[in-house]
């Protein structure tokens, strides 16, 4: 992989963990505001069934993400990104107007994978002489 490319894979990566850490950890309001924003777009889903495909979606990409920031080392990736999962869950209990869930931390899991998957799936499908990874 080109080191440049490489470089700023391996920073996408960790500024998606910051990010996401931010969004888990904040004050409630900061989730609720990205909703009502998101919800007309989303034909209305119900708040509970959004953050299911958020936990989901958002650890889908943190594990692509990983994936492709990391190609060589898939145990380095999936102990990341389920790590993250689970740390984030209870540092989440930790906080006064949130609280971390075993549901949540597997939707976050099982996105993780599926990311990593699909990454790891698309670089051994990809030609290598039209490869960015």
């Amino acid at each position: 992989m080109n080191r440049h490319i490489s470089q700023l894979a391996r920073a996408a990566a960790w500024l998606a963990v910051i990010t996401i850490a931010y969004a888990t950890l904040t004050h409630i309001d900061f989730v609720y505001g990205i909703y009502f924003k998101l919800s007309p777009f989303l034909m209305r889903p119900a708040m509970r069934t959004f953050a299911h495909f958020e936990h989901v979606i958002a650890f889908a990409s943190l594990g692509a993400l990983f994936s492709f920031a990391y190609p060589r080392r898939p145990i380095l990736v999936f102990g990341i990104v389920f790590g993250a999962a689970v740390f984030l869950e209870i540092l989440q209990t930790m906080t006064p107007d949130r609280h971390g869930t075993l549901v949540d931390a597997l939707e976050k899991m099982a996105g993780g994978a599926v990311g990593i998957m699909i990454m790891r799936t698309a670089q051994r499908l990809w030609p290598a002489k039209h490869r960015l990874f």
